[in-house]
């Protein structure tokens, strides 16, 4: 999808992934939610993806490969909305497939590890080798061993995300796994602002007006929410 769409794009509907994941949670784990919980999701995420594509609204579509310049004519217009909401859907499922996993069928979190990339391993060196981009990289890193030393960190700090990742969805759930992981989204902003040096425009404003908006009517909800239980218990 990202051959086939623009950063801010793709931005945007990875930034509203809360949304999906808590409609299919009900289908997967029987959780519920309310009208302002979703409506706080929905702000959340408008925001998110404004704050996160503040910079990059001027990004320049590259062309996709095997394509030329007049690919968008050839294919049509919706090809990258269509993949990108196929993505959207199917990361919404995982996280609650996840939770079921972890939760109910009582799967460890190294298994699922093992399992999981261990099956995407296989279908990554299948994919890329047919496509040709396997051979390309591995000349890369072999000409460019910061590059593989880059690369094997950011393996590393990945594996040690995703243990904790498993680990906040099995003792809290999916929707508050997704919900963690845009905040880590709004914290990787705050700290670029703070390392490099970069102006604060009216997107960014905007972007962090509708988070602050979307992390109040969640706090609403979880009130109103709260309210209804001790009614219920007693």
């Amino acid at each position: 999808s990202l051959n086939y769409s623009p950063y801010p794009l793709k931005v945007a509907f990875k930034s509203c992934k809360l949304v999906p994941t808590m409609a299919l949670g009900a289908c997967v784990t029987g959780r519920k939610h309310s009208a302002l919980q979703y409506t706080a999701a929905t702000v959340m995420g408008m925001g998110l993806a404004a704050l996160t594509a503040a910079d990059v609204f001027s990004t320049r579509q590259r062309v996709p490969l095997g394509h030329d310049g007049e690919w968008a004519r050839e294919l049509g217009p919706l090809v990258g909305p269509t993949l990108l909401t196929v993505s959207t859907v199917f990361d919404s499922i995982v996280p609650n497939l996840q939770e079921r996993l972890l939760r109910i069928h009582g799967v460890k979190t190294s298994e699922m590890i093992l399992v999981s990339n261990m099956v995407m391993c296989v279908v990554l060196v299948g994919y890329t080798t047919y496509s040709g981009e396997l051979v390309s990289a591995w000349s890369y890193c072999a000409s460019n061993l910061d590059a593989s030393g880059v690369l094997l960190a950011q393996g590393l700090c990945a594996y040690l995300g995703l243990r904790s990742y498993l680990a906040i969805i099995r003792d809290h759930g999916g929707v508050i796994g997704v919900l963690l992981a845009n905040a880590r989204k709004i914290v990787t902003i705050v700290l670029s602002f703070l390392l490099f040096a970069k102006p604060f425009n009216e997107r960014h404003f905007v972007g962090l007006v509708l988070v602050l908006v979307g992390v109040y009517l969640g706090y609403i909800s979880k009130g109103k929410g709260g309210g209804k239980d001790e009614e219920a218990s007693s």
